[in-house]
């Protein structure tokens, strides 16, 4: 039998120590730890090649990162796409609000004599006026005009932005520039039948309405008019038939209103206390109910895209139903909104959200605020400085 010899393998390893004297050993032992570098940093690059197209794999195939997650990035300012703006700037107290085509809000700022557009990430940018208040800009800028004391807004269906400007009637148009369609700034007065337009003194308040046509209305504190093709003003009658009310006559006393297809004329009035009329194109005058703001002032009026005229009580959104006030909408009693005593103005948009801003005594609401009510439930948008 044939004795096997046990002992280490006549191949050399790696670690193994070498004779210095033997170049063939030493130049093979430097090719094998090249490989063996190769290798090894293969097999690394491998390995985070494959880590990386796991982790792509994963996040492509699995749940979305929510949108919230998206909001608390920092990014840039988008514009608005309606009417051109200026400069980010501050709301300081919210007045009337108007809802373009798109559904987008607007807020008129009384005490820095702005128009205010609401971007994307609840801040806003100027509209119209450049912070002085004054009657100046005509045919330029609407960024760089003065406006005098804003208390009604609204929107033709091409975009153009409606203003009752301190006994005036102002258009912005989509190409940013502002322009004066009637009244003259004075103190008001009778304003006879066919008056030119720009030449009637229509008082310090002025409530304006479009009809689905494009036809505008205006309302003084007491007379009703309709902008004739020629510019000129034609007056609208509204008389109320005996039965109504104690004091049939004459309809006055105007506060805001808003137009229907059929060009019904729907008004609120402190005739008779603070009620809403429907004025038919013949001029008869129904009165459909109690609605007033806080403050005893006359409700708003307004006309959703859905053709339903709209009205506040201060704390109620009301729907016309017929000859009669309902409510639609209990803004006191809203999910998501806190405390909201009253309603001072509020808008429409097309898809139904109502915007509405909060402004009750000092000692029940600290502050005012703009809130949205989209499928009953309610969102803070904005909050003013807390008043003392």
């Amino acid at each position: 039998m044939a004795v096997v010899q046990q002992g280490p393998p006549s191949v050399v390893r790696a670690e193994a120590p070498l004779v210095p004297m033997d170049a063939d050993l030493l130049f093979k032992e430097a090719r094998r730890r090249r490989r063996r570098r190769r290798l090894v940093w293969l097999g690394i690059v491998v390995i985070v090649v494959g880590g990386l197209v796991a982790i792509i794999a994963v996040d492509g195939s699995g749940p979305k990162p929510s949108p919230h997650i998206h909001r608390l990035v920092p990014s840039r300012v988008p514009q608005p796409t309606g009417l051109p703006t200026g400069p980010i700037a501050s709301l300081s107290r919210a007045g009337p609000l108007a809802v373009d085509p798109a559904g987008t809000l607007y807020v008129a700022d009384d005490s820095h004599h702005e128009v205010l557009v609401r971007v994307a990430n609840g801040r806003f940018r100027v509209v119209a006026g450049d912070g002085r208040g004054g009657f100046a800009g005509d045919g330029g800028p609407a960024t760089k005009s003065e406006l005098s004391d804003v208390t009604d807004m609204t929107f033709a269906r091409g975009g153009d932005l409606y203003l009752a400007d301190g006994g005036r009637v102002r258009v912005v148009g989509r190409d940013g520039r502002i322009r004066t369609i009637a009244g003259d700034g004075g103190p008001g007065g009778s304003v006879p039948e066919g008056a030119p337009a720009l030449t009637a003194p229509l008082g310090p308040r002025v409530s304006i309405a479009l009809s689905p046509s494009g036809q505008l209305y205006l309302a003084t504190t007491s007379q009703l008019f309709r902008l004739s093709p020629t510019d000129r003003l034609d007056p609208v009658r509204a008389i109320v038939s005996p039965g109504q009310v104690t004091g049939p006559g004459r309809l006055d006393s105007f506060g805001s209103m808003a137009v229907d297809a059929q060009g019904n004329v729907y008004a609120s009035s402190l005739y008779a206390g603070w009620s809403v009329f429907r004025i038919s194109p013949d001029g008869e005058a129904t009165d459909l109910g109690y609605a007033r703001r806080s403050g005893g002032t006359t409700a708003v009026v307004r006309r959703g895209a859905d053709g339903v005229i709209t009205v506040d009580d201060g704390q109620n959104i009301l729907r016309v139903d017929g000859d009669q006030l309902v409510t639609s909408l209990a803004m006191d009693n809203v999910p998501g909104i806190g405390t909201f005593i009253f309603t001072d103005y509020f808008a429409s948009a097309p898809d139904g959200t109502v915007y509405a801003d909060n402004l009750g005594p000092p000692a029940f609401e600290p502050y005012q605020q703009i809130v949205s009510v989209t499928a009953g439930h309610g969102l803070s948008l904005w909050r003013g400085v807390a008043r003392k």
